[in-house]
């Protein structure tokens, strides 16, 4: 009954943490993580693809400097260019900030599987400290929260930051 409550209570405080695109340390109880798929790499490619090509609406491109595409992301959504109930495209987002938090925090995509579902994250190594940002900037415009997304990026490096093997030298 003790082993059931506690097992019962570590599912508790991991899901919601996946489900808000932070970091998780999750509970490795029934989570399974893999590689990226082909389909996965395909998909991705073409969202980035996607996210190009509104850039270069605005006569930009996304050159893997946060500064600039961060700046781009957000022009993007400040002038409407992506509807907040345009999930897809929303995601779309997700994926080049999470391809600026991979170059930041030498991460890498993966897939995670747990009871809740599959989801394309990031990884530190072969650590448990994961970030879900693909869907950071949708769950929150598609309800009408509209954070800035450089603040999206700086609030999640600095805490993965801390997370980290050695942060306590840094």
């Amino acid at each position: 009954m003790l082993y059931t409550c506690i097992f019962f209570l570590s599912l508790m405080g991991g899901t919601p943490a996946c489900a808000q695109g932070s970091i998780l340390s999750p509970n490795t109880v029934d989570r399974r993580i893999d590689p990226l798929s082909a389909i996965d790499l395909q998909f991705m490619a073409a969202q980035r693809a996607d996210v190009e090509a509104l850039a270069n609406r605005l006569g930009k491109q996304l050159t893997g400097d946060p500064d600039r595409d961060l700046e781009t992301l957000q022009r993007i959504l400040d002038l409407g260019l992506v509807s907040p109930e345009d999930t897809l495209q929303l995601q779309a987002l997700g994926v080049v900030l999470g391809d600026l938090f991979a170059a930041e925090l030498n991460m890498d995509w993966v897939v995670y599987r747990d009871r809740a579902g599959r989801s394309r994250a990031l990884r530190y190594r072969d650590s448990e400290t994961f970030l879900f940002p693909v869907t950071m900037i949708s769950r929150r415009w598609e309800v009408g929260h509209q954070r800035d997304v450089s603040d999206i990026y700086h609030t999640n490096v600095s805490k993965t930051q801390a997370q980290l093997p050695g942060a306590n030298w840094r």
